[in-house]
């Protein structure tokens, strides 16, 4: 089977991630099905919105007459499994889902079954937020597995794995870009290279393994009395969303760029306050300066760091809480 002749499979995504890998999947090889989460209210309105999945699948010539399915739980879904039944694929992808995939689902594909797209070099990072979490511990580098689903939380063995530089200017969403594109075509080389009863699987070392958790309400907020580096690299890690913030006069300011200070303002500021620079504001942190670039104030749009102090007219002293 080279080249991929014969190489069918079902698709199972719902995030920006999944759309990204499903783009460039069916560049190569259209799925036979897709599954995708319902519509979840979205918005001030919270009008029902559909997932970046759903949408690529209506905007995506190459993906339009490809049947697709919404659920909320498509391991008990009786019209999930009555499609694996009329339509079998080879393997299913399963990938920035949402859903914990268990049996019969897991293993039905025998001998690949589900597999997985995950953006970061395991066992490192399993769950729910790799690229964040290792923007955040200041990682040098990451990568993104291919790998089959198995009971245990990203713990099934490896296909392969490509291995990603971070930059100092790196932030979630371009790692995960770059983690879609080498990982989406990484899979689609080997494919069309090695027939599918040559490929090989190969187990990860549970004692090196960390976890990712999601990102919660708290890991959002800015503690200014963290490093200025700790900080930035909190901030490029929930860029573009759902945004690292603090408060300011009783409202919420998203920090969405800052860039290390050397001048010093005021030694011993206690962290938080605010100064004037030339460049814009400035804020004092437990140990160094960061120079605010780009904000966004509760109710308007982002914009630069400047335009905001200058509307703000603070009060010497003025903080970040």
């Amino acid at each position: 089977m080279r080249n991929g002749d014969g190489l069918t499979y079902a698709f199972f995504g719902s995030g920006a991630f999944a759309a990204r890998c499903l783009q460039l999947l069916s560049a190569w090889k259209a799925p036979l099905w897709v599954v995708t989460a319902p519509p979840k209210p979205a918005g001030r309105g919270r009008a029902p919105k559909d997932t970046p999945v759903k949408d690529l699948m209506d905007t995506t010539d190459l993906l339009q007459s490809t049947p697709v399915l919404m659920s909320a739980d498509a391991s008990r879904d009786e019209t999930v499994l009555a499609m694996k039944k009329n339509r079998p694929a080879r393997f299913t992808f399963v990938v920035d889902f949402g859903q914990i995939i268990r049996e019969p689902l897991l293993a039905w594909d025998a001998p690949v079954g589900c597999l997985n797209i995950h953006p970061s070099l395991l066992p490192l990072y399993r769950g729910a937020a790799p690229v964040q979490r290792a923007l955040m511990d200041g990682a040098a580098e990451t990568g993104v597995t291919v790998f089959k689903l198995a009971a245990g939380m990203d713990s099934g063995p490896i296909l392969l794995q490509e291995r990603l530089s971070i930059g100092p200017d790196d932030d979630t969403g371009a790692l995960l870009e770059r983690a879609a594109v080498a990982g989406t075509n990484a899979f689609i080389d080997h494919a069309s290279r090695m027939p599918l009863d040559c490929w090989r699987f190969s187990p990860q070392d549970d004692a090196r393994a960390t976890l990712a958790p999601k990102i919660s309400k708290d890991d959002e907020r800015i503690d200014w009395a963290r490093p200025a580096a700790k900080i930035a690299n909190k901030i490029r890690a929930l860029r573009p969303a759902p945004g690292a913030w603090t408060t300011i006069r009783g409202k919420r300011l998203r920090i969405l760029g800052v860039s290390p200070q050397d001048e010093a303002p005021s030694r011993g500021a206690r962290p938080g306050t605010l100064f004037a620079s030339q460049g814009g504001p400035v804020v004092a942190t437990g140990d160094g300066l960061l120079a605010l670039a780009s904000v966004q104030m509760e109710g308007k749009k982002i914009g630069s760091a400047s335009e905001w102090w200058n509307g703000l007219r603070p009060s010497e002293g003025e903080m970040l809480v």
